[in-house]
């Protein structure tokens, strides 16, 4: 075995003796002998062949040696420090301003990228789906379809799609598929508000003169009904769900059966059954008495035609034996309606009116609906600064006596389709918000609803009016 040399020989030395070759400046030490080490730029060299000494390897190669132990750290000097004025994050490091640069693109990069992904999905993505949503009605039966429409991820509108109709079976005395109606829908996402009007319209060949003479005659008054292309038309724009499986869901009401509403009682009791088709007698009448609330009643026939409109659309109802069907027993009644009133029924999409009450924007109907006369209504109420600390009988009081106005303000609301002056009654009503400024109305506020409701001169005292 070879002898030790004057240092430590490789054959004891452990990882914690030795540390590797480091690029830093290592501190001035002195060795065990005294003798200095070799600085920086005193011959350096590399090991050779013939270099076969430990220490000597350590010595040429720069190597630090860690103490092994808690005595020998003792045991040794503290160097002094060399103090430098080179400053490490200088100009000549730009490695940090790189680093930085990337840092900083990065962030950019991802917000961008976040932000475009924002984007795509509200204009692209599916539509916002909210937790909460309710459905109105007056029968129980037809607000529990509609919020099974929205649990099966259905829009609003098919909501309402199946409400309506459900409507129709269930109190048929109040709507149905041989009426129509309007619909105002708001757009979220795109921040538009639309107003589908599928009101009945009147037959081609009605005139003044036939209604005059003719009016007591019952199929006189029936007007072309717009109800399922005006929900045709709302499916087709705001709708979500299937057209079939929406319009299965109503069929399944009619089908299955219902339990005869208050409502529907009470408006069959109060018909004259010999002024009754044989027909409606079967179905309200029974047995030769009318329904009661809570007879068990079956739409076979509505069920039938819905079926029709879901597999075949509402070409099934408009243009169709059921249509031929429809015109004849109208045209029996004394009406003058004809096939092609149904083929040329058109469903109208307009704008709403619109005003702002204590910073709440309201949309309404246009004419020929009464939505321009509730915006007169709130414009006149905004003028009396009702807050919750007006009492309720002043509250009341105001409120009761606007709607008159608002009431006789919308009997002069006709077609603008018809009657042009409507359209410059319109406008007038609309511009006239700023002159409701006070609690009280004043002799020139009254002029103003004089020129656009001359039914209500009867309201001076009413309103108190200063003079």
């Amino acid at each position: 075995m070879a002898e030790p040399g004057p240092g430590r020989s490789l054959g004891s030395y452990s990882p914690v003796d030795y540390m590797s070759i480091t690029s830093f400046p290592r501190l001035p030490e002195e060795e065990t002998g005294g003798e200095p080490v070799p600085r920086a730029g005193e011959d350096d060299t590399f090991l050779g062949e013939h270099d076969s000494d430990p220490d000597a390897f350590l010595k040429s190669a720069r190597l630090q040696r860690l103490p092994s132990s808690s005595s020998e750290m003792g045991s040794q000097d503290a160097s002094p420090l060399r103090e430098t004025v080179k400053d490490p994050f200088s100009s000549d490091c730009s490695c940090r301003q790189d680093g930085l640069t990337v840092i900083i693109t990065a962030c950019i990069t991802f917000a961008l990228g976040v932000t475009i992904a924002l984007i795509m999905q509200i204009y692209f993505g599916d539509p916002q789906i909210f937790h909460q949503g309710a459905v109105v009605s007056d029968a129980s039966h037809c607000t529990a379809l509609g919020i099974e429409v929205l649990e099966k991820r259905g829009s609003s509108v098919d909501a309402a799609i199946a409400t309506s109709l459900c409507l129709g079976i269930v109190n048929p005395h109040t709507s149905g598929i041989g009426g129509g109606g309007v619909m105002l829908v708001h757009d979220i996402r795109n921040n538009l508000t639309d107003v589908i009007d599928f009101r009945e319209t009147a037959p081609s060949e009605l005139h003044n003169e036939l209604l005059q003479y003719s009016g007591h005659k019952a199929g006189i008054l029936v007007g072309v009904p717009g109800m399922l292309k005006g929900l045709a038309k709302a499916h087709s724009m705001y709708g979500k769900l299937p057209w079939l499986d929406l319009i299965s869901k109503v069929t399944e009401v009619a089908d299955g059966g219902f339990n005869t509403t208050h409502d529907l009682a009470k408006a069959i009791s109060d018909l004259k059954e010999d002024e009754l088709s044989t027909t409606f007698q079967d179905i309200f009448f029974p047995h030769g008495l009318p329904l009661t609330p809570g007879t068990f009643v079956r739409r076979p026939d509505l069920a039938a035609i819905l079926h029709e409109v879901a597999t075949k659309g509402v070409d099934a109802f408009y243009s169709s034996n059921l249509t031929r069907e429809m015109v004849t027993e109208v045209n029996a009644q004394g009406g003058v309606m004809s096939e092609e009133d149904f083929t040329n029924y058109n469903v109208s999409v307009e704008k709403p009116v619109q005003t702002v009450y204590q910073g709440h924007l309201v949309f309404a109907p246009p004419a020929p609906h009464a939505g321009p006369a509730l915006i007169s209504a709130l414009n006149i109420l905004e003028g009396a600064n009702l807050t919750k600390h007006t009492s309720r009988s002043i509250a009341l009081h105001w409120i009761a006596e606007t709607l008159k106005i608002a009431l006789g303000c919308a009997s002069k609301l006709g077609d603008p389709s018809f009657e042009q002056t409507v359209t410059g009654y319109v406008t007038e009503i609309l511009r006239r918000k700023q002159v409701f400024s006070g609690r009280r109305l004043t002799s020139s506020k009254l002029r103003i609803l004089k020129i656009m409701c001359p039914s209500i001169l009867f309201m001076w005292a009413q309103l108190q009016v200063k003079p």
